[in-house]
Protein backbone atom coordinates (compact mmCIF):
# COMPACT_ATOMS: atom_id res chain seq x y z
CA UNK A 1 0.00 0.00 0.00
CA UNK A 2 2.93 2.38 0.66
CA UNK A 3 4.66 1.53 -2.60
CA UNK A 4 1.45 2.11 -4.49
CA UNK A 5 1.32 5.50 -2.99
CA UNK A 6 4.56 6.68 -3.39
CA UNK A 7 4.98 5.00 -7.22
CA UNK A 8 2.27 7.27 -8.07
CA UNK A 9 4.46 10.47 -6.85
CA UNK A 10 7.25 8.98 -8.35
CA UNK A 11 5.77 8.56 -11.24
CA UNK A 12 4.72 12.42 -11.19
CA UNK A 13 8.30 14.02 -10.85
CA UNK A 14 8.40 13.26 -14.56
CA UNK A 15 5.85 15.83 -15.64
CA UNK A 16 8.11 18.33 -13.38
CA UNK A 17 10.48 20.59 -14.56
CA UNK A 18 12.47 20.46 -18.14
CA UNK A 19 10.79 16.71 -18.40
CA UNK A 20 7.11 17.60 -18.83
CA UNK A 21 4.19 19.52 -17.33
CA UNK A 22 1.43 18.71 -14.87
CA UNK A 23 2.61 19.12 -10.98
CA UNK A 24 2.88 22.89 -11.18
CA UNK A 25 -1.20 22.69 -11.57
CA UNK A 26 -0.95 19.43 -9.91
CA UNK A 27 -3.59 17.95 -13.03
CA UNK A 28 -0.73 15.12 -14.53
CA UNK A 29 -2.26 11.76 -14.69
CA UNK A 30 -0.51 10.94 -11.97
CA UNK A 31 -1.57 13.53 -9.94
CA UNK A 32 -5.52 13.34 -10.13
CA UNK A 33 -5.04 9.99 -8.25
CA UNK A 34 -4.08 11.98 -4.89
CA UNK A 35 -6.73 15.39 -4.88
CA UNK A 36 -5.56 15.96 -1.41
CA UNK A 37 -2.76 17.50 -2.65
CA UNK A 38 -3.46 21.08 -1.69
CA UNK A 39 0.30 22.99 -2.76
CA UNK A 40 3.26 21.77 -4.98
CA UNK A 41 6.73 23.21 -5.72
CA UNK A 42 8.01 22.32 -8.83
CA UNK A 43 12.60 22.34 -8.21
CA UNK A 44 13.93 21.82 -11.66
CA UNK A 45 18.02 23.01 -11.61
CA UNK A 46 21.00 22.56 -14.28
CA UNK A 47 24.49 23.07 -14.41
CA UNK A 48 26.14 22.03 -17.62
CA UNK A 49 26.03 18.79 -17.32
CA UNK A 50 23.89 17.30 -14.62
CA UNK A 51 19.86 17.99 -14.48
CA UNK A 52 17.77 17.67 -11.53
CA UNK A 53 13.50 17.56 -11.93
CA UNK A 54 11.50 17.02 -8.99
CA UNK A 55 8.76 18.59 -6.71
CA UNK A 56 7.79 18.67 -3.38
CA UNK A 57 4.02 18.31 -2.33
CA UNK A 58 1.65 18.64 0.80
CA UNK A 59 -1.07 15.87 0.54
CA UNK A 60 -3.47 17.13 3.37
CA UNK A 61 -5.47 13.63 2.98
CA UNK A 62 -2.84 11.97 4.62
CA UNK A 63 -1.03 14.46 6.57
CA UNK A 64 2.26 14.32 4.34
CA UNK A 65 4.90 16.16 2.56
CA UNK A 66 6.49 14.27 -0.32
CA UNK A 67 9.82 15.27 -1.61
CA UNK A 68 9.55 12.79 -4.97
CA UNK A 69 12.87 13.26 -7.79
CA UNK A 70 12.64 11.97 -11.61
CA UNK A 71 14.85 9.86 -13.41
CA UNK A 72 16.16 10.08 -16.64
CA UNK A 73 14.10 10.69 -19.62
CA UNK A 74 12.49 7.34 -19.96
CA UNK A 75 12.55 7.38 -23.93
CA UNK A 76 16.37 7.86 -23.57
CA UNK A 77 16.65 5.41 -20.99
CA UNK A 78 19.16 2.97 -22.83
CA UNK A 79 21.34 5.74 -24.35
CA UNK A 80 21.63 7.01 -20.34
CA UNK A 81 22.48 3.10 -19.62
CA UNK A 82 25.11 2.91 -22.52
CA UNK A 83 26.38 6.11 -21.74
CA UNK A 84 26.86 5.73 -17.71
CA UNK A 85 30.19 6.19 -16.58
CA UNK A 86 31.75 4.81 -13.53
CA UNK A 87 33.48 7.39 -11.93
CA UNK A 88 33.38 7.38 -8.25
CA UNK A 89 34.53 10.02 -6.02
CA UNK A 90 34.46 10.94 -2.39
CA UNK A 91 31.25 11.56 -0.04
CA UNK A 92 32.45 14.20 2.36
CA UNK A 93 29.50 13.47 4.74
CA UNK A 94 30.73 9.39 5.83
CA UNK A 95 33.98 11.48 7.14
CA UNK A 96 31.86 14.29 8.81
CA UNK A 97 28.83 11.73 10.20
CA UNK A 98 30.02 8.37 10.06
CA UNK A 99 32.97 6.08 11.53
CA UNK A 100 35.10 5.98 7.74
CA UNK A 101 35.15 7.59 4.75
CA UNK A 102 33.25 6.16 1.43
CA UNK A 103 32.92 6.81 -1.90
CA UNK A 104 29.81 7.29 -4.17
CA UNK A 105 29.17 7.80 -8.20
CA UNK A 106 30.40 10.50 -8.89
CA UNK A 107 27.47 11.66 -11.84
CA UNK A 108 25.10 11.01 -9.24
CA UNK A 109 26.04 13.05 -6.41
CA UNK A 110 26.61 16.04 -8.88
CA UNK A 111 23.05 15.88 -10.16
CA UNK A 112 21.97 16.10 -6.20
CA UNK A 113 23.86 18.72 -5.84
CA UNK A 114 22.50 20.84 -8.29
CA UNK A 115 19.53 20.85 -6.83
CA UNK A 116 20.54 20.52 -2.80
CA UNK A 117 20.14 24.20 -1.75
CA UNK A 118 16.58 24.50 -3.15
CA UNK A 119 15.36 20.82 -1.69
CA UNK A 120 16.82 22.26 1.90
CA UNK A 121 14.68 24.98 1.79
CA UNK A 122 11.60 23.89 0.08
CA UNK A 123 11.24 20.80 2.09
CA UNK A 124 12.11 23.38 5.71
CA UNK A 125 9.58 25.95 3.91
CA UNK A 126 6.77 22.86 3.89
CA UNK A 127 7.71 21.22 7.56
CA UNK A 128 7.19 24.90 8.94
CA UNK A 129 3.88 25.17 7.27
CA UNK A 130 2.75 21.71 7.89
CA UNK A 131 4.42 21.32 11.06
CA UNK A 132 2.57 17.64 11.99
CA UNK A 133 3.43 16.18 8.63
CA UNK A 134 5.16 13.05 7.89
CA UNK A 135 7.91 13.30 5.20
CA UNK A 136 8.14 10.74 2.50
CA UNK A 137 10.78 10.84 0.06
CA UNK A 138 10.56 8.91 -3.26
CA UNK A 139 11.81 8.78 -6.73
CA UNK A 140 12.41 6.07 -9.80
CA UNK A 141 15.19 5.49 -11.82
CA UNK A 142 18.75 8.18 -11.21
CA UNK A 143 16.05 9.85 -9.18
CA UNK A 144 16.37 6.86 -6.33
CA UNK A 145 19.58 7.43 -5.63
CA UNK A 146 19.13 11.26 -5.99
CA UNK A 147 16.53 10.73 -3.03
CA UNK A 148 18.62 8.59 -1.46
CA UNK A 149 21.30 11.51 -1.57
CA UNK A 150 18.13 14.16 -0.48
CA UNK A 151 17.14 12.12 2.48
CA UNK A 152 20.71 12.21 4.16
CA UNK A 153 21.32 15.01 3.47
CA UNK A 154 17.82 16.35 4.83
CA UNK A 155 18.26 14.19 8.04
CA UNK A 156 21.96 14.99 8.90
CA UNK A 157 22.78 18.67 7.20
CA UNK A 158 19.18 19.33 8.36
CA UNK A 159 18.15 17.78 11.24
CA UNK A 160 14.12 16.87 9.50
CA UNK A 161 13.42 13.34 9.83
CA UNK A 162 12.63 11.36 6.47
CA UNK A 163 9.25 9.30 7.41
CA UNK A 164 9.69 6.91 4.22
CA UNK A 165 11.97 6.47 2.08
CA UNK A 166 10.73 4.16 -1.02
CA UNK A 167 12.31 3.80 -4.36
CA UNK A 168 11.74 2.02 -7.41
CA UNK A 169 14.61 0.26 -9.93
CA UNK A 170 17.60 2.30 -7.86
CA UNK A 171 20.88 2.06 -9.38
CA UNK A 172 24.17 1.62 -7.06
CA UNK A 173 25.34 4.54 -5.57
CA UNK A 174 28.70 4.07 -3.70
CA UNK A 175 31.12 1.24 -2.08
CA UNK A 176 30.25 -0.95 0.86
CA UNK A 177 30.97 2.12 3.07
CA UNK A 178 28.26 3.79 2.03
CA UNK A 179 25.50 1.48 1.80
CA UNK A 180 26.68 0.81 5.42
CA UNK A 181 26.56 4.37 5.77
CA UNK A 182 22.67 4.80 4.44
CA UNK A 183 21.75 1.52 6.59
CA UNK A 184 23.00 3.53 9.45
CA UNK A 185 21.02 6.74 8.81
CA UNK A 186 18.10 5.84 7.02
CA UNK A 187 15.43 3.14 6.74
CA UNK A 188 14.62 2.91 2.89
CA UNK A 189 12.92 0.18 0.99
CA UNK A 190 14.22 -0.65 -1.90
CA UNK A 191 11.89 -2.15 -5.19
CA UNK A 192 13.57 -3.89 -7.87
CA UNK A 193 11.47 -5.18 -10.73
CA UNK A 194 12.44 -8.64 -11.90
CA UNK A 195 14.97 -8.23 -14.65
CA UNK A 196 15.24 -4.75 -14.32
CA UNK A 197 18.99 -3.37 -15.32
CA UNK A 198 19.31 -0.17 -13.55
CA UNK A 199 19.94 -1.86 -10.06
CA UNK A 200 22.95 -3.89 -11.73
CA UNK A 201 24.55 -0.84 -12.74
CA UNK A 202 27.24 0.26 -11.81
CA UNK A 203 28.28 -2.99 -11.24
CA UNK A 204 29.32 -4.96 -7.76
CA UNK A 205 32.45 -6.08 -8.84
CA UNK A 206 35.06 -4.52 -11.10
CA UNK A 207 38.47 -6.24 -12.23
CA UNK A 208 37.72 -8.80 -9.24
CA UNK A 209 37.54 -5.72 -6.80
CA UNK A 210 34.44 -4.76 -4.77
CA UNK A 211 33.25 -1.86 -6.62
CA UNK A 212 29.76 -0.51 -6.00
CA UNK A 213 26.91 -2.19 -3.39
CA UNK A 214 23.21 -1.16 -2.92
CA UNK A 215 21.75 -1.16 0.53
CA UNK A 216 19.25 -3.06 2.55
CA UNK A 217 16.57 -3.22 2.44
CA UNK A 218 15.52 -4.66 -1.08
CA UNK A 219 11.74 -5.83 -2.00
CA UNK A 220 12.23 -8.22 -5.19
CA UNK A 221 9.30 -8.58 -7.46
CA UNK A 222 9.97 -12.31 -9.16
CA UNK A 223 7.71 -12.09 -11.92
CA UNK A 224 7.44 -10.63 -15.20
CA UNK A 225 4.52 -9.20 -13.97
CA UNK A 226 5.07 -6.22 -11.74
CA UNK A 227 1.94 -6.80 -9.69
CA UNK A 228 3.31 -10.25 -8.57
CA UNK A 229 4.68 -12.30 -5.65
CA UNK A 230 7.20 -10.52 -3.96
CA UNK A 231 10.53 -11.33 -1.63
CA UNK A 232 11.87 -9.27 0.87
CA UNK A 233 16.20 -9.65 0.99
CA UNK A 234 17.98 -8.24 4.27
CA UNK A 235 21.70 -7.68 3.78
CA UNK A 236 24.06 -5.17 1.33
CA UNK A 237 23.40 -7.55 -1.29
CA UNK A 238 21.34 -10.85 -1.48
CA UNK A 239 22.06 -13.42 -4.28
CA UNK A 240 18.15 -14.93 -4.09
CA UNK A 241 16.96 -11.28 -4.70
CA UNK A 242 17.64 -9.54 -8.02
CA UNK A 243 21.38 -10.26 -7.78
CA UNK A 244 20.21 -13.99 -9.05
CA UNK A 245 20.59 -12.45 -12.71
CA UNK A 246 24.11 -11.69 -13.50
CA UNK A 247 23.19 -9.50 -16.70
CA UNK A 248 19.59 -8.62 -16.75
CA UNK A 249 18.20 -6.64 -19.98
CA UNK A 250 14.76 -6.30 -19.95
CA UNK A 251 14.34 -2.24 -20.05
CA UNK A 252 10.39 -2.78 -19.63
CA UNK A 253 10.67 -4.32 -16.16
CA UNK A 254 12.30 -1.07 -15.23
CA UNK A 255 9.40 1.10 -16.83
CA UNK A 256 6.76 -1.22 -14.92
CA UNK A 257 6.70 -0.82 -11.17
CA UNK A 258 3.64 -2.37 -8.77
CA UNK A 259 1.33 -1.97 -11.61
CA UNK A 260 2.50 1.39 -12.30
CA UNK A 261 3.32 2.23 -16.27
CA UNK A 262 6.43 5.27 -16.60
CA UNK A 263 6.11 5.38 -19.93
CA UNK A 264 2.82 5.32 -20.59
CA UNK A 265 2.65 8.09 -17.56
CA UNK A 266 5.51 10.00 -19.17
CA UNK A 267 3.80 10.66 -22.55
CA UNK A 268 0.90 11.65 -20.82
CA UNK A 269 2.94 14.38 -18.77
CA UNK A 270 4.42 15.83 -22.32
CA UNK A 271 0.47 16.11 -23.53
Amino acid sequence: EDALYSVDFAGAAYCAGTLGKGVENWNCGACKSHPGVTNSTVISDSSLTKTFNGFVAYDSTTDRIVLSIAGTDPLKLKDWIDDLDFVKTEYPMCAEFGPESCSVHEGFLASYNVASAEVMSVIKSYKSSHPTAALWVTGHSLGAILAVFASLDLTLNGGIKVDNLITFGQPRGGDSAFASFVMSNLEEYRLVHFQDPVPHLPPKDLLGSPFFMHPTTEVFYEQRDSTGTYKVCEGQEDETCSDQFLVDIDLLNHLHYVGFDFITNYLGCKL
